[in-house]
């Protein structure tokens, strides 16, 4: 976005936020004096309750101020402040902070680039950029001499392919295993011979077992690359369309089975 044009965003961002922070703070108020309702984040009607804003005690900062060097600060500070007169006073620091800081800023932001600015125009600076650009391709020229091109080394490391999908299986195996023991043994434990053991572990232990056997057959790098060479080819949409609609009509069998047999 561009910089002078970036007011138009965060000056009505900024707006609504105290416009709304205003909206909040003096709604009981609001809906106590004109008999609005009042917010509800329930979703039913509720009561209002009366509401009178108390006065704001200063008497406890004033005796802090006046042990200090805001003596006369404090002399000029009233006893109790109005809620409606503090929230103005905080709302007024803030948008001033926020206008005073960020004007800060921008002047400073404005003022180094009118530096930069100028200091890239200069004829010395532009002397020195060429000169340094001069210097580099000379020293480039002179490493570049009496080397010769060595092959690129590959940088394909498919082992680390076997091993995050080695993980990944074993963690479906787990999740499958859970599901499976889960049907049969509902509180993952049985009693055998008098004595409570646990069926998740072992269960879990027999299917990593058969799971690690199969990948240690089929999984090998040298398949995975050969697979990345033709992981670009044309998706068969064919072929996933057939396994869709059997996979549809399998199902919709299997329920109307299961509806047959529960009537």
């Amino acid at each position: 976005m561009n910089r002078p044009e970036s007011w138009k965003t965060w000056l009505p961002l900024l707006g609504v936020l105290v416009v709304f922070a205003l909206i909040t703070a003096v709604w009981p108020t609001l809906a106590n004096a004109f008999s609005l309702p009042s917010i509800s984040f329930g979703g039913s009607s509720s009561t209002p309750v009366p509401y009178e804003p108390e006065p704001i005690h200063l008497e406890a900062l004033k005796t802090s101020l006046l042990t200090g060097p805001l003596a006369g600060v404090a002399e000029a500070l009233p006893d109790t402040l109005s809620p409606f007169v503090a929230l103005a006073v905080v709302t007024g620091a803030i948008v001033g902070g926020v206008v005073v800081v960020g004007g800060g800023l921008s002047f400073i932001f404005r003022l180094l680039a009118g530096v930069r600015d100028n200091t890239v125009e200069s004829e010395a600076y532009r002397a020195h950029q060429n000169a340094l650009d001069q210097r580099q391709r000379e020293k480039l020229k002179e490493m570049r001499n009496g080397r010769t091109t060595d092959p690129v080394p590959s940088h394909k490391m498919p082992r680390w392919s076997v091993i995050s999908n080695a993980l990944i299986t074993l963690m479906f195996v787990g999740f499958a295993t859970m599901v499976v023991v889960r049907n049969f043994f509902p509180e993952g434990v049985t009693e055998m011979n008098g004595e409570i053991v646990n069926v998740t572990t072992p269960a879990f232990g027999v299917a990593a077992l058969i799971a690690l056997i199969i990948m240690g057959i089929r999984l090998r790098p040298q398949r995975l690359e050969a697979i990345d060479t033709t992981d670009y080819n044309k998706i068969p949409w064919d072929f996933m369309a057939v396994l869709i609609t059997g996979l549809v009509i399998l199902g919709l069998g299997i329920g109307f089975m299961v509806y047959l047999n529960a009537g």
